[in-house]
């Protein structure tokens, strides 16, 4: 596996400080969050390109793009919310491919919850079903054209998501039907729902990412690694063979480097890792 930080942990940090920052603590990938102000997708520059693409070089980082959700919904009713939530996933997957990244992260989208239906729930629900696969229909169209794998994150713990549960995750990626469309798991939305060890046993090969967080079993708090109750015993063996981006992921409102620096510690501390283990990978 490659230890990554995630951009979340330093949220208003220009995302070239974030790579700078994950190679100086000893980080192996960098997850952008791919949102401003960390990052406006739709102005960098070919220079910043260059330069990240540099510095991923020098600290021998892989980098991976977490695509924009706020605001956003690949399932809206609403054209124009539809249609710009598209464009910036479109965006979002050629910056990746420019950057030399090879994992974007993305989340369905979300039903309409209005208590004021009283009857029709069910077809609204069909059509924005519908609307949420024909949205990731076309980003995994050019995430495969331009090798980059899209990875669905387990978002089923929300109640009003398009993913009510794992097998709908299953079934969305078999609709889809493209092979570059994969899953991060996050083990922290995984606790909330049907457990991580089921999420494991389902999603299984197709997990190409993992969102390695800390809660309190209550709400998807993404703490600093150690700071919550998570029991992570089931997991080591699966990481230990896993071998793609296990992205630490803290959120953090601020531009501090130490949750993720504390997150790493204890990452090593608890996976056995020593930094001549990390050095070979």
């Amino acid at each position: 596996m490659k230890i990554g930080m995630a951009g979340a942990s330093v949220m208003l940090a220009p995302w070239l400080d974030g790579i700078r920052y994950a190679g100086e603590l000893g980080y192996q990938a960098f997850e952008i969050f791919g949102e401003f102000p960390q990052i406006d997708l739709g102005r960098v520059t070919t220079a910043q390109k260059d330069a990240a693409r540099k510095m991923a070089d020098e600290f021998k980082l892989e980098l991976a793009l977490h695509a924009p959700f706020n605001d956003l919904n690949l399932a809206s009713l609403n054209r124009g919310i539809l249609a710009e939530s598209v464009r910036q996933s479109l965006e979002a997957v050629e910056l990746c491919h420019d950057l030399g990244g090879k994992t974007v992260v993305i989340h369905n989208g979300e039903y309409l919850m209005d208590s004021a239906l009283k009857g029709g729930g069910e077809q609204g629900r069909m059509i924005q079903w519908q609307l949420n696969l024909d949205s990731l229909k076309r980003i995994a169209e050019l995430a495969e054209k331009r090798k980059v794998f899209l990875c669905l994150e387990n978002c089923n713990f929300v109640g009003n998501k398009v993913e009510q549960n794992l097998d709908d995750l299953l079934r969305i990626k078999k609709e889809v039907d493209n092979p570059n469309l994969k899953f991060t798991l996050d083990i922290g939305h995984s606790r909330l729902a049907e457990g991580v060890e089921t999420a494991l046993k389902k999603l299984g090969p197709d997990i190409r990412h993992v969102h390695f967080t800390d809660n309190l079993g209550k709400n998807d708090d993404h703490l600093t690694i150690g700071e919550g109750n998570f029991d992570y015993a089931p997991l080591k063996e699966f990481l230990h063979h896993f071998p793609h981006i296990v992205t630490l992921e803290v959120v953090k409102l601020g531009i501090s480097i130490e949750p993720a620096q504390e997150s790493l510690a204890y990452f090593k501390k608890i996976m056995g890792i020593t930094d001549t283990c990390a050095a070979r990978g």
